[in-house]
């Protein structure tokens, strides 16, 4: 195990390691790692593809527009609403995606379709979108592939904000001033010891041309704690 291991139980911390180019697995320790499970606010990229039009702006009021910050993150464009994983806004953004489009980009990913047509399963709430965690990871690696087309440019550039200044902060800048991508979310919990959920945390790094993407979740944290983690690996693979 790598120091990740150290700050909690081991039961509690799994990771997979993939290849960008090669999309291999090149470190595990996530049993039932093809199973699909809950993963929260990891897919909001892939709903965001599926979206028409430009991406709006949008207030997030806070917890009255069911965002996880109850003080609202004020007026946002898409991109800080990715760093920020901004539920409102995505929510909001959900209400015109239609169920056939998703399931076309979810196919084009590689990764499952949402079990129900709802904006609140269109952006992770809940148990209706399930993926395997070696599916997620790959399809964030044919994402970053992907980086020459103008949806996908931008929510890369959220991905890249979200490691400054967002839910995944905890990221930062390696020792070499080399930044990274990262998404967080936090899901129900399905593991035999629940706990009030789990956190998730992908990174890709370097983020100008990715090599190494990395998938953490730890049982019992939101998503922005698991990048605490995410960190450790990270840095343990540059």
């Amino acid at each position: 195990m790598f120091s990740i291991a150290v700050a909690l139980p081991a039961a509690d911390v799994n990771y997979i390691v993939v290849d960008v180019r090669t999309r291999e697995v090149v470190k595990q320790d996530w049993p039932d790692a093809e199973k699909p499970i809950p993963v929260g606010s990891l897919v909001k990229p892939f709903t965001a593809l599926a979206s028409k039009g430009p991406f709006p702006e949008f207030v997030c009021n806070g917890s009255v527009d069911r965002c996880w910050f109850q003080k609202g993150h004020g007026q946002e464009q898409f991109r800080d609403a990715l760093a920020n994983s901004c539920n409102a806004y995505f929510l909001e953004l959900a209400k015109n995606v239609d169920a056939h489009s998703l399931a076309v980009v979810a196919a084009k990913f590689g990764i499952s379709a949402p079990m129900a047509d709802t904006p609140d399963a269109r952006i992770g709430l809940g148990k209706d979108w399930q993926v395997s965690p070696i599916a997620l990871t790959r399809a964030y690696c044919e994402l970053t592939s992907r980086a020459t087309e103008p949806r996908v440019a931008v929510i890369l550039a959220g991905m890249r904000q979200a490691t400054e200044s967002g839910t995944a902060s905890a990221i930062g800048l390696g020792l070499n001033g080399r930044s990274a991508l990262a998404k967080t979310g936090t899901a129900p919990c399905v593991a035999q010891r629940k706990h009030k959920g789990d956190g998730f945390t992908i990174v890709l790094e370097p983020a100008a041309l990715p090599r190494i993407a990395i998938l953490v979740r730890v049982h019992g944290v939101p998503g922005a704690e698991a990048a605490k983690f995410a960190a450790v690996l990270e840095r343990t693979f540059r």
